[in-house]
């Protein structure tokens, strides 16, 4: 499961993944919706996983797509099974309700981070991405 920056118009990183770890993985991206605080877009991914029924993915979050994906795992640290940040950033830009969110009202990422429970790869997105990413997964 991908989890992209809402301000990058490219799905570079999702179909990389798609083409390197299709079919043996379902590579699903989830664009958040734009413009929403960083809880509410954590909160729709897990009503997605939900719905389809992802007990414990693989979620990778890409650059402030990150904000979400690292919150998810935080606060339901039994539904994702590992985490992938992929040029992590947690800064959003402009007068939005996302950014003033982050701005205003900014988690402590150190406690997020201790309770992560799951094993967590932070990379930036460059040649050797796909091959870090292959590792945390286990795959020959």
């Amino acid at each position: 499961m991908h989890v992209p920056d809402p301000h990058s118009p490219r799905e570079v990183v999702a179909d990389a993944l798609a083409a390197q770890f299709a079919p043996e993985y379902r590579v699903l991206s989830i664009d958040p919706r734009h413009g929403q605080p960083y809880q509410i877009q954590a909160m729709d991914i897990l009503a997605t996983l939900d719905q389809f029924g992802f007990e414990q993915p693989i979620l990778v979050g890409e650059r402030l797509g990150c904000v979400a994906a690292l919150l998810l795992a935080a606060w339901h640290p039994t539904r994702v099974e590992r985490l992938v940040l992929i040029d992590a950033t947690y800064v959003a830009q402009g007068n939005s309700l996302e950014a003033r969110s982050l701005r205003d009202c900014p988690p402590s990422w150190t406690t997020m981070r201790a309770a992560v429970h799951c094993p967590v790869l932070e990379v930036p997105w460059n040649t050797m991405a796909i091959e870090a990413v292959r590792t945390l997964l286990q795959i020959p």
